[in-house]
């Protein structure tokens, strides 16, 4: 990764993880980090549930979620034309492997990339460098990280987010970046549900004690939109809940892969997240609807008012009209 380092930009580390792990996800990482040790392993041996680690030296293996999606096409084109990378593979069209010096690096398609063995700095000078096989950029604040270490050792476990793996092949290492990219994805989701619950927490509440909410029914369509678009994202544009077709062909490792989602809490996550989406989407519903029929009655006193002002008008024209009809009489 050196020769990147004169052409390319450095992102500042606290630029990523300033917002990276605060409230829930920071209480879902301590639980993590309070569990036995999960055993990967290619078959049905049993889990050893001692915590005891292994003495081995350990590297960097990190996450990051930083756009909607990747052109893997293009990063294929671009680590292929690079002569610091030494292999440069495509995975069913989903993940990307590249490997430079000794560092192995994946690009799942839904915008996560996960690193093994590269340093910090390159880490940053590396998201800097596929910026433009980004669609949909995040911006630096919203990136959202995961952070591990890994070594080498006779147990291939997992625990106290430190992974241990009995021999530094790629394809072990492809099968557990999977699960971390998963979940460094629905971080990135469930942030965007937190910032939806707080804008609406309040609604509720404020339509009870004033009979109405400050905000239009255009201004809920949008935040349902937003949760449609989420969820839509979560369940059928991408394929982050789906066991990924790598597993098929490598069914060896779905054993590892299953520990992995479980170490990560994949699946109740996104069901929780799917649940909540739905919770919010049923109060704006009940909410608009609300505003509608209040928007209604209104409509239907100012049409009252506007007959009864017309009929008097229209009685005040029948009385001078009789009076003047007398009045021609006399």
């Amino acid at each position: 990764m050196s020769q990147f380092q004169n052409n390319t930009q450095r992102i500042k580390l606290s630029d990523l993880e300033s917002t990276s792990a605060t409230g829930r996800k920071a209480s879902r990482i301590e639980l993590r980090l309070l569990r036995d040790a999960y055993n990967l392993s290619t078959n049905d041996a049993p889990k050893n549930n001692e915590k005891s680690l292994p003495s081995t030296d350990l590297k960097r293996c990190t996450a990051y979620c930083t756009a909607d999606s990747y052109d893997l096409k293009k990063l294929y084109k671009l680590f292929k034309s690079n002569e610091k990378c030494q292999k440069v593979q495509m995975f069913f069209g989903e993940c990307l492997y590249a490997k430079i010096d000794d560092s192995d690096i994946f690009f799942l398609e839904y915008g996560v990339v996960v690193t093994w063995g590269l340093e910090e700095k390159n880490e940053h000078i590396l998201l800097k460098l596929v910026k433009n096989s980004e669609n949909h950029s995040y911006d630096f604040k919203t990136v959202e990280v995961e952070s591990f270490e890994y070594g080498i050792a006779s147990d291939s476990q997992i625990v106290n987010d430190k992974i241990f793996i009995k021999e530094d092949y790629y394809i072990t290492k492809m099968v557990i970046s999977t699960a971390i990219a998963q979940s460094v994805k629905l971080d990135y989701f469930e942030e965007l549900v937190d910032v939806t619950i707080d804008l609406v927490k309040d609604f509720p509440e404020e339509y009870e004690k004033e009979g109405n909410i400050g905000k239009t029914r255009k201004d809920l369509f949008q935040i349902m939109g937003k949760l449609h678009k989420l969820s839509f994202n979560l369940n059928l544009a991408s394929n982050i809940l789906d066991e990924p077709e790598l597993i098929w062909h490598f069914d060896a490792y779905s054993p590892m892969y299953e520990t992995c989602l479980k170490y990560l809490d994949i699946v109740s996550r996104a069901d929780i997240l799917n649940k909540r989406c739905e919770i919010i989407h049923g109060i704006l519903e009940i909410l608009s609807t609300n505003i509608t029929t209040h928007n209604s009655e209104t409509l239907e006193k100012r049409m009252t008012l506007i007959l009864a002002v017309s009929a008097g008008f229209g009685f005040c024209q029948c009385i001078l009209l009789v009076l003047l009809v007398i009045k021609l009489w006399k």
